[in-house]
């Protein structure tokens, strides 16, 4: 899907939680975006890749997938691990398979989304709402991705530029 299909399909959706919960639709939309592929590998309803951990109670998928971590200690996390790859940085790169959450609706993962982000650890992320590079960035230092938070705030902040175009 192109970015302007992209934004067709889910922007709608977005701006309408959005102004519900005070989350920037532009950090929202992009966000999805790239967890997506621009709506090419979303998982069901699952716009933003939302594991499902074991206080999950709703529909799951199992999928693989790519994670980064500082260390090779952590395949018990995972139901299983196909490899593990130091890379020159000194991280690690892990292909996975983990259960994803599967909403029945867009707007269900939507409401789902911002309920992730009003957890405690992203308390100080939300003084940036407004901010689509400063709210990506301090929710990635937090612990919301395995990328780098540098790296993931810069791709936020590049498709919301692409959005807006559209």
């Amino acid at each position: 899907m192109t970015p302007k299909e992209f934004k067709g399909k889910y922007y709608p959706d977005i701006e309408a939680v959005s102004k519900e919960t005070g989350l920037n639709p532009l950090f929202v939309a992009a966000q999805a975006a790239l967890e997506t592929g621009w709506g090419k590998a979303a998982i069901g309803n699952n716009l933003f890749g939302i594991t499902a951990g074991k206080d999950w109670h709703g529909a799951v998928q199992l999928k693989t997938t790519t994670e980064y971590f500082k260390d090779d200690k952590q395949s018990g996390r995972f139901p299983s691990v196909q490899s593990i790859t130091r890379l020159p940085d000194g991280r690690y790169k892990y292909i996975v398979t983990r259960y994803f959450r599967d909403y029945p609706s867009v707007q269900e993962c939507l409401k789902d989304h911002f309920a992730v982000l009003s957890l405690p650890r992203y308390r100080a992320a939300w003084e940036w709402a407004g901010d689509v590079y400063r709210f990506a960035l301090e929710i990635a230092r937090a612990g919301y991705c395995t990328a780098r938070p540098e790296v993931y705030a810069q791709s936020i902040l590049s498709i919301s530029k692409t959005l807006q175009k559209c």
